[in-house]
């Protein structure tokens, strides 16, 4: 196999040509752009009356120079100080009266247990719909036992839903059913 040296030298060219030309278009843009900060020195100055008028004072444009130039300067005078802010701990005040508005939704809760009976609690996620969240959550509610949520009443399935914020659910996949049937089959067992 041959390799052919023409397409060889043509391309190292190629890439030879492209760098320079790129060598020098970025020299190029450096000096445009940069020339503004005063890096490189100017040919036309432009001169004032007051610049005449003080010809012993010469600006060096020499890195050093400004250093040196600097150091003679007075220091800028700090900044604010910002003193800190002590935080008052928040002032709790007593619990506000129930208005008409929780008491009727308390009406509506189902009947809430502080924990479960005999120490355990049956397993929600039997109950088609009710994953893992949602059984953390009923039992945040109080609710751990099938025969609690076979005992809910229209209202109670209202409040529910409200807590859950899922409207309708436990009515399309009929929770409540389901419940019952799982408290019958727990009591035949």
């Amino acid at each position: 196999m041959l390799l052919d040296t023409t397409h060889l030298m043509e391309t190292a060219l190629l890439v030879l040509a492209a760098y320079l030309l790129g060598c020098v278009l970025g020299y190029g843009i450096r000096r445009v752009l940069y020339a503004a900060r005063g890096t490189r020195q100017r040919t036309a100055i432009a001169t004032s009356a007051a610049a005449m008028a003080l010809p012993e004072i010469k600006r060096s444009r020499s890195p050093a120079a400004r250093l040196a130039a600097r150091v003679d300067e007075p220091m800028p005078a700090p900044a604010r100080v910002v003193q800190p802010r002590v935080i008052e701990p928040p002032v709790i005040a007593s619990r506000p009266q129930p208005s008409s508005r929780t008491t009727k939704s308390m009406d509506r809760a189902p009947a809430a247990l502080l924990a479960p009976r005999g120490k355990a609690a049956d397993n929600l996620k039997q109950i088609k719909g009710i994953g893992p969240k949602i059984e953390a959550s009923l039992n945040g509610l109080g609710i751990y036992h099938f025969d609690q949520i076979a005992g809910w009443t229209k209202a109670n399935v209202d409040w529910v839903d409200d807590q859950l914020a899922f409207k309708g659910r436990i009515g399309r996949e009929r929770w409540v059913e389901q419940a019952a049937k799982m408290t019958r089959v727990k009591a035949d067992a």
